[in-house]
């Protein structure tokens, strides 16, 4: 009986470069997945889908068996090393089949519309569902500033955007399939949650586990609880955004919208009702702080059947850029050597690269496009919503007190806090994400080395996230900012995974160094 062919192979290299090239990882060699067409219907897609777990199981045995660490990633989008590892990387981009669900695999206490759930492969892209979520009439509840993360590197990541209304994106995720060893895989749900019957695991051949504790566990777990094949999403129909990006003065009204998001004495475009999306810029280069910040809102707008995708030109950010698009934009540009006598030039840059607008658009068109030209330099800092304007002016005063003129930017986003136990947006009822994005240098990540230094000194709580630059982040201090939180998500983890030899090729220099590794 003739066997069926693999999709799989394996490429030696000797290194590994984030698309960021804010590291460089040496490692053995990089399994990838050749692209499989599949006939357009659910049988043949779901039948491609299993043997891509077979496939992913092999790869876990043979790594088992030759005593090598392995890492799952996608679009290699981390500004750490958190989705790498020395031996082995598993490149998962063209393992991106999608699945609806018929209503005999749905719960009957799943109260929501069943139309709306989506199983997804790990490396499909933020772009392509978007984009395949558009067709249907749908789109995803939340996004980062770009579409360029595999949907399973976003998630476990924590990426999250500024809906400080809904959360980040690991909030649509209600279901996990996760590949935990060579003979073991799990569907994984909450308890309080359940969406799927047990037929739909069957189908996958897993073990369906309801739990609550184990799922916010996994949910943002950085590749280190196995392979995260499928996730199963929860969409939303089709609404627009009105953005608009303006200068503002850095006034008390400002900033009670930023510490109590109260917009009571702004001037807005929409009611503040209606505000989606709300994220506050400074170029600290004008002043710290400055006169005046950048402020975008979105604002949410019902679907328009004329709807027309805003212009748009490919060579730039996406209108939902962030403080790091735009440093990508300014990397070649700025002058150099950075001194005072060029401050006025790198501001003059800025400016321009903020320069305000009035558009609407969908997620699908808003939050795209972002540009790697050189290396970037990006880290976000959560902080309760309350500290946030306390967080920014110790960032200012470092600045001050650095003696030094940075290509640096800051910003602020706000998001509503997370289950997920490692979650860094964790802080209730809102998180304040200040990010901190620059041209990566020596000095630059002396910077805000000294920034973790002072808020740490200042008493005021704050994580980091995980995949961007972190490298402040030890056993100590991830203890400290979540608490009871890492032991549940350690011994989630030691409950889960198949074995103690599979934890181990699991188990990264990431995660040896912030303590969660067992």
């Amino acid at each position: 009986m003739p066997t069926t062919p693999t999709r799989s192979f394996f490429v030696p290299m000797d290194s590994w470069e984030g698309e960021h090239k804010s590291y460089i990882q040496k490692i053995e060699g990089l399994h990838s997945f050749q692209v499989h067409r599949t006939p357009n219907n659910p049988a043949a897609r779901l039948k491609a889908y299993n043997r891509a777990t077979k496939e992913l199981q092999s790869i876990i045995a043979q790594a088992v068996q030759a005593g090598k660490s392995l890492r799952a990633q996608g679009s290699s989008w981390s500004l750490s090393k958190v989705g790498v590892t020395e031996h082995e990387l598993i490149n998962t981009k063209a393992l991106r089949i999608g699945f609806t669900l018929p209503a005999s695999h749905i719960t009957s206490t799943y109260a929501r519309d069943p139309s709306m759930l989506r199983f997804l492969e790990c490396g499909a892209s933020i772009a392509a569902i978007n984009r395949s979520l558009f067709r249907d009439g749908l789109s995803l509840k939340a996004s980062g500033s770009n579409n360029g993360q595999t949907l399973a590197g976003a998630v476990s990541t924590g990426t999250h955007g500024s809906a400080f209304k809904f959360g980040a994106t690991q909030e649509f995720v209600v279901g996990l399939h996760l590949i935990t060893g060579p003979s073991k895989h799990v569907y994984l749900e909450r308890a309080s949650y359940p969406v799927v019957k047990e037929r739909f695991a069957e189908k996958l051949g897993a073990e369906l586990i309801r739990d609550d504790v184990m799922f916010n566990a996994a949910l943002v777990s950085f590749g280190s609880f196995g392979i995260i094949h499928g996730m199963m999403i929860e969409a939303r129909k089709l609404f627009l955004l009105h953005a608009y990006r303006s200068f503002e003065k850095y006034n008390p009204a400002l900033r009670k919208a930023i510490s109590k998001l109260d917009f009571s004495g702004l001037a807005l475009p929409r009611p503040a009702t209606k505000m989606y999306h709300f994220e506050v810029f400074f170029n600290p280069n004008e002043g710290t702080p400055p006169s005046k910040a950048i402020v975008l809102m979105m604002f949410e707008g019902k679907w328009n059947d004329n709807y027309e995708p805003p212009d748009w030109d490919d060579s730039a950010g996406g209108l939902g850029a962030g403080a790091l698009e735009i440093m990508g934009e300014l990397v070649g540009s700025i002058p150099s050597p950075l001194n005072k006598l060029v401050k006025p030039m790198l501001n003059a840059q800025v400016r321009d690269n903020f320069a305000p607008y009035e558009q609407t658009g969908t997620i699908k068109d808003i939050f795209r496009g972002e540009k790697i030209r050189g290396k970037t330099l990006a880290c976000g800092i959560g902080v309760p919503l309350s500290r946030s304007l306390e967080a920014v002016n110790v960032a200012f005063r470092t600045y001050k007190q650095f003696g030094a003129v940075l290509p640096v930017l800051f910003s602020m986003r706000f998001v509503k806090s997370t289950e997920a136990l490692l979650g860094f947006t964790k802080f209730a009822p809102v998180t304040c994400v200040l990010e901190i994005d620059a041209v990566n240098t020596r000095k630059t990540r002396d910077f805000l080395t000294t920034v973790w230094t002072n808020l740490e000194q200042k008493g005021i709580p704050f994580t980091l996230h995980w995949g961007k630059f972190n490298t402040y982040l030890t056993k100590a201090r991830v203890k400290n900012m979540y608490g009871a939180a890492v032991d549940q998500w350690i011994a989630s983890r030691e409950e889960v995974v198949e074995s103690p030899e599979v934890r181990k090729v699991f188990t990264n220099g990431f995660l040896k160094t912030t303590g969660l590794a067992t």
